[in-house]
């Protein structure tokens, strides 16, 4: 098998864990580039690179496995830094994040203060669809109204749009 790669890109720091086939570990570490992403993750990539005595062309190579992750979103929400984003919901289900219905620990203690949702009630958007629990069309997505919607939210400088549909 050939190596195994793990790359995370924060808010600060890139960092890059290769396991090797024989088992080692090697990491790198660079300053997380924001203007260009790749540039922190080639700079990790350089310094495991170093390590194996190797060019980064040649690890990625022998690259079997590489998976990215990164914690900028996260960030962005602990920050209050996300974009202006709109929620796109199944028509009868505006209130999904307002309800926060999911996780809670005591789903009765109706005394339990939550942080305002990441997208405010005002951006959520019904569209007219409907799929069962089984995949199949109950009501078929309004092509119509979805484009009326998304170009409102065009015109209200919407910067994302997130999607949760039912099923």
């Amino acid at each position: 098998m050939g190596y195994r790669i793990a790359i995370d890109t924060g808010g600060t720091f890139t960092d890059l864990v290769l396991a090797h086939e024989q088992g080692n570990m090697y990491l790198g570490k660079a300053p997380t580039t924001f203007e260009r992403i790749f540039h922190g993750i080639e700079g990790a990539f350089s310094m495991v690179a170093e390590q194996l005595g190797m060019d980064v062309a040649a690890v990625l190579g022998k690259t079997d496995l590489l998976i990215y992750g990164t914690t900028h979103a996260t960030n962005a929400i602990i920050e209050g830094k996300t974009a202006k984003t709109a929620l796109l919901v199944t028509e009868g289900f505006p209130e999904i994040l307002v309800l926060r219905e999911g996780g809670k620990t005591n789903p009765y203690d109706l005394a339990a203060r939550y942080p305002e949702p990441y997208i405010p009630r005002r951006l959520t958007f019904e569209i007219h669809e409907r799929i069962d629990s089984e995949g199949q069309v109950v009501i078929p997505l309004d092509r119509r109204q979805a484009s009326q919607v998304l170009e409102g939210l065009r015109k209200r400088g919407v910067e994302a749009v997130a999607v949760c549909f039912l099923w």
